[in-house]
């Protein structure tokens, strides 16, 4: 019975592991022969061909200075507001932590949309602030506007880590610390952010990955600020015909990249690494009144900035439209139309990501308990491919699976 049991768990481990060796292992092989391939011999002719062009390197450089930026400064706000909120209390708190997960929901295309009818050109805080204050326009477009999109987008990612760890940390040393005449700022640089290095190296790796491979955000208001998400979708389709064995070198270096910058976090992330366990957890401690508007202007100031798009975008759906002009009064006109003209459109993107929700939660619960209870061969190997989506930017590993489906296409085409 036992040998059964152990049959079974091998099987399970074998089916799991052929399905990443055919979703992931096998694309990102297509990528490599499309880009190492040509006329059926071995060649570097792509990867040549972007280090002798400072075009395709100033891209690389772009996405780079894009994602580090990206990432400190959502590692600034994510950190500051789980400290405030962690320390203090204070009237909203349960209400702003709903309003923070909202701000981390919206698709890039939607925020970086809503960004561009807020502070674009002929946006509504544009139009307020050169009309009625008579100061310059905010230019949204291009690098400020791409990190300020993926900062307001990427920081609650941050604050959910950190607040979470601020839960392990024991009072005691707080108090240790007071005891020995450190407070405030002081007590946050010395004795707490220490404690977080392993938790803010884990969402660094994600802020930034995210921030390396969205496409939307750059495609929208970059506005000739190229990235190298960007950079790979229009080497693979461009109206004059597209280079696919370039576009599958470029996903290679994106995943060379993704892979070594894992690999240091990890290598950074395991020489601090360490275990906390809060025998007396963190209380928060009512806001005194000298620190009451600093910490209320902070807290809602930031949220609210954060949900902004969404706010807006939520306003103008019920304004009334002449055409694509607004004009006076409210109306659910815009939302029949949308169900009118998009209605499989609708359902189909509340299905697609549903059933992979569903997907995600079986294989994920299914693979953590082979990987804890049934360990053998075949999941030592599933926990390290596990790891692949993590650092494949979606666009790199999208590439290899549309290359694939045209190609067998033209083989039927060809039948």
């Amino acid at each position: 019975m036992k040998g059964k049991k152990l049959n079974i768990w091998t099987s399970s481990s074998f089916f799991i592991f052929l399905t990443y060796l055919i979703f992931l292992v096998y694309p990102i092989i297509i990528v490599l022969k499309q880009a190492l391939i040509h006329e059926g011999q071995f060649s570097l002719a792509n990867f040549e061909d972007f280090f002798s062009k400072s075009y395709y390197s100033e891209t690389l450089v772009n996405s780079f200075n894009v994602s580090i930026t990206s990432t400190v400064t959502s590692l600034v706000l994510g950190t500051l507001l789980a400290y405030l909120f962690s320390i203090y209390d204070f009237k909203g708190k349960k209400f702003l932590q709903i309003l923070i997960i909202i701000a981390s929901m919206s698709a890039p295309f939607v925020g970086a949309y809503s960004w561009i009818l807020l502070l674009g050109r002929n946006g509504v805080i544009t139009k307020f602030l050169t009309n009625a204050l008579h100061l310059p326009a905010i230019d949204i477009y291009g690098f400020k506007g791409i990190v300020l999109v993926f900062t307001l987008q990427l920081f609650p990612l941050v604050f959910l880590y950190v607040a979470g760890a601020m839960k392990r940390i024991d009072h005691s040393l707080l108090e240790a610390a007071e005891n020995m005449g450190v407070f405030g700022f002081k007590r946050m640089i010395t004795v707490i952010l220490p404690l977080l290095v392993p938790t803010l190296l884990a969402a660094a790796l994600l802020v930034f990955m995210r921030a390396f491979s969205d496409f939307g955000t750059p495609m929208l208001i970059g506005e000739g600020y190229r990235t190298f998400p960007v950079l790979i979708y229009n080497q693979f389709i461009s109206e004059v015909g597209g280079n696919s064995a370039f576009a599958s070198a470029l996903a290679i270096m994106a995943i060379i990249i993704a892979l070594t910058i894992f690999l240091i976090q990890k290598y950074i992330s395991n020489r601090y690494s360490f275990s906390m366990n809060s025998l007396h957890p963190i209380e928060p401690k009512k806001i005194t009144k000298g620190k009451m508007v600093a910490i209320y202007a902070t807290v809602y100031g930031i949220v609210l900035f954060s949900v902004l798009p969404q706010l807006f975008l939520i306003y103008t759906s019920f304004l009334k439209t002449s055409g694509m002009v607004f004009v006076k009064g409210y109306s659910l006109n815009s939302y029949k139309i949308a169900f009118n003209r998009m209605g499989a459109t609708i359902f189909n993107t509340i299905r697609i990501p549903l059933i992979a929700l569903i997907l995600v939660v079986l294989f994920a619960s299914f693979i953590s308990y082979l990987a804890v209870r049934k360990r053998n061969l075949f999941t030592n190997l599933i926990d390290s491919l596990s790891m692949v989506p993590y650092i494949v930017p979606g666009t790199v590993l999208a590439l290899p699976l549309s290359l694939h489906s045209i190609q067998v296409s033209s083989e039927v085409a060809s039948l």
